[in-house]
């Protein structure tokens, strides 16, 4: 399993080139029945729009990925958004957007920096994150060596996901799992090896991406 960048929320955007009207939205998906469902949707709400245009890219293995260009010429309209997504190197995410003719005809060029740059203009504008693939640790100390792990752990920029301060201190954590040996490593060199580790199924976690 490996990580991968998604989108945190659904977004929008509008952008207006030579009299049209682009409507750009972004959404988190995990299937091609999630992505139909939005479709239906998107289309019902701008049943008078000119083109409906749309791209995605799942987190499978291999990668699903489809798009469709709604009438504009081949070529014009849903691979360029595709491919703002795999630039951006995004999964689990569906791109549409949706155009209002304005009279006035882009041409091909026009219409490929048209829809390629309104999925770049509402993806720029939404919260990314990354989903790491995770192990899922929990760390048992007596109260003694908490401040010397929590320091020690602090230093190299590691917090734990939560706390349980019982007659012992339980210490939750989630690690990447290419990280998860020299962590424990780390765990063991702090408390002199007066640990106890609990280890759970690997998962994935959300990891605020602050550039992309």
């Amino acid at each position: 399993m490996e990580d991968y960048k998604t989108v945190l929320i659904s977004d929008e955007t509008e952008i207006e080139i030579k009299k049209s009207r682009f409507i750009n939205m972004v959404f988190h998906i995990e299937n091609e029945e999630a992505v139909e469902a939005t479709l239906t949707q998107i289309r019902k709400k701008h049943y008078k729009a000119t083109h409906v245009c749309w791209a995605y890219v799942l987190n499978t293995n291999p990668k699903r990925q489809k798009s469709s260009d709604d009438g504009e010429p081949p070529g014009t309209a849903g691979k360029p958004i595709l491919d703002i997504i795999n630039h951006r190197e995004l999964k689990d995410v569906l791109v549409v957007v949706v155009r209002y003719f304005g009279g006035i005809k882009l041409g091909g060029g026009g219409l490929i920096r048209a829809y390629g740059g309104g999925a770049g203009d509402v993806i720029n504008h939404c919260s990314i994150i990354k989903k790491q693939y995770s192990d899922q640790l929990r760390i048992v100390i007596h109260y003694p060596a908490y401040g010397s792990l929590s320091n020690g752990l602090l230093e190299k920029g590691i917090m734990p996901a939560s706390e349980d301060f019982g007659e012992e201190v339980t210490l939750g954590f989630h690690i990447a799992v290419a990280e998860t040996k020299e962590f424990l490593a780390r765990v063991e060199d702090q408390t002199n090896g007066n640990v106890q580790v609990i280890m759970g199924e690997p998962a994935y976690v959300d990891v605020p991406e602050i550039v992309i």
